[in-house]
């Protein structure tokens, strides 16, 4: 037996009270479906993603040439290049960073930069305003009579991506024997010198993994 106060008397209530109803969401067969679907693709997409980032955007190179012979390296004048060739994109911080990355890269690879080595190096780091589609899946669930529904959202925005794109030169006959590229989005916040150093030293890295080629 229990008992509540009301503003006026104490009540008596002789039956005991009775307890909510709890809906059991998992028992609907549409909804397990469609969250098991959810999840799937989110692996899946994830799965995708870590495959791409291990891959160059680019990776060209002419084959029967004797790469194994090659000891030696030299920049090719001008060493690192812009695109577009303008005041506002040219940036001597970022060339001197690319060079660094580059050498010391080379370096521990087992190559020596020497004044007349077979081999000329050139970096170009381009840069492109791109519009990004950006597909959003969005889900509803209207009860178990209408189950789940899913509906997709499309945003556009712009973004701004930046490509290195290392070039390996015969210095004798002066002709592209090897080239590698990568890309990725600048961030819209601004970052340190630090922070840039070692993104560019990154993807230099990334790179150069592929010289020679295998």
């Amino acid at each position: 037996m229990r008992y509540y106060k009301s503003r006026y008397k104490a009540h008596i209530l002789t039956e005991p009270l009775a307890k909510p109803e709890l809906k059991n969401h998992a028992a609907c067969p549409f909804l397990e479906s469609f969250m098991m679907l959810r999840y799937l693709l989110l692996i899946s997409m994830l799965g995708l993603s870590a495959c791409q980032s291990n891959r160059l955007a680019e990776l060209d190179y002419q084959p029967g040439y004797n790469y194994q012979g090659l000891q030696t390296w030299q920049w090719a004048e001008p060493g690192v290049q812009f695109v577009p060739d303008s005041a506002a994109q040219k940036n001597d911080l970022d060339a001197q960073r690319v060079r660094t990355a580059i050498s010391q890269q080379l370096m521990q690879q087992g190559f020596s930069q020497s004044p007349n080595a077979p081999l000329e190096v050139r970096a170009w780091l381009i840069t492109d305003r791109q519009q990004q589609r950006t597909e959003v899946l969005q889900s509803d669930y209207w009860g178990p009579m209408w189950g789940p529904s899913l509906r997709a959202d499309t945003y556009e925005t712009s973004i701004d991506v930046q490509k290195l794109q290392i070039d390996i030169i015969d210095s004798s006959k002066q002709q592209l024997i090897w080239r590698g590229s990568d890309s990725w989005i600048l961030p819209q916040q601004r970052i340190s010198p630090e922070q840039r150093a070692a993104k560019l030293q990154q993807q230099v890295q990334h790179i150069l993994h592929y010289f020679p080629p295998r």
